[in-house]
C-alpha cells in the first residue's frame, strides 16, 4: 500500500508539475505575444512620426525652393527690364546727338514746359551748345525767353518763371523717371504677356 501511495503521490506530483509547466508556458506565450504587439505598435508609431517629420521637412524644403525660384525669376525679370531701360536710354542719347532730331526734341520740350508756367520774362536754361537751337524753337513757338546755357541741364531744358517761384524741368531723363513705373508694367507685359 505504501508503494501504491507513493506511486499515487508521484503521479499527482507529476500531474501538478505538468499543469504548472503548461500554465507557465501559456503565460510565457501570452507575455511574448503582448511584447510583440507592444513592439509592433511602438514601431508603427515611430514610422508614422518619422513619415510625418519627413513630410514636414520635404514641405519646408519644397517651400524654400519655391521661394528661391520665385526670387530668381523676379531677379531675372528685373534685370531684363533694367536692360530694356538701359537700351532705351542709349537710344535716346543717340537721338539727341542727331542735330535735326535734337532741335525737334528741344522744340517739343520747350512747348510742353511753356504750358505750365507764365512765360513773360521767363528764363530758359539749356545744355551747352543748345542756345541757338532753343532760340529758334522759342521764336517758332512765339515765345520770348532769356536763354542761358547751363552745364547742369542735360538732355532737355529748365524753364523758370520771372519771379523764380515756378520751375519746370523737362528733360528726357526726368520724363523717363516720371513715367518709369507705368512703363515697367507695359514692358513686363510686352516681354512676358499678361
Amino acid at each position: 500500500m505504501s508503494s501504491e501511495l507513493a506511486k499515487l503521490l508521484e503521479r499527482e506530483a507529476q500531474a501538478e508539475k505538468d499543469r504548472a509547466l503548461a500554465e507557465s508556458q501559456a503565460r510565457a506565450q501570452q507575455i511574448v505575444a503582448e511584447a510583440r504587439k507592444a513592439a509592433e505598435e511602438t514601431l508603427a508609431d515611430s514610422r508614422r512620426r518619422l513619415d510625418s517629420e519627413r513630410a514636414q521637412i520635404l514641405a519646408r524644403g519644397t517651400s524654400t525652393a519655391s521661394l528661391r525660384a520665385a526670387a530668381l525669376v523676379l531677379e531675372a525679370k528685373d534685370k531684363a527690364i533694367q536692360a530694356v531701360f538701359a537700351r532705351a536710354t542709349e537710344a535716346l542719347a543717340r537721338i539727341s546727338e542727331d542735330p535735326v532730331r535734337r532741335r525737334a526734341m528741344l522744340r517739343n520740350l520747350i512747348a510742353e514746359a511753356a504750358r505750365g508756367i507764365p512765360t513773360q520774362r521767363a528764363t530758359l536754361e539749356v545744355p551747352p551748345g543748345d542756345a541757338e537751337a532753343a532760340a529758334e524753337a522759342s521764336r517758332a513757338l512765339g515765345l520770348d525767353f532769356a536763354i542761358k546755357e547751363n552745364p547742369q541741364v542735360s538732355g532737355g531744358i529748365r524753364l523758370t518763371s520771372d519771379d523764380g517761384r515756378v520751375t519746370v524741368e523737362n528733360t528726357v531723363a526726368s520724363r523717363l523717371a516720371r513715367t518709369r513705373s507705368a512703363l515697367i508694367s507695359r514692358v513686363a507685359e510686352r516681354l512676358w504677356g499678361a
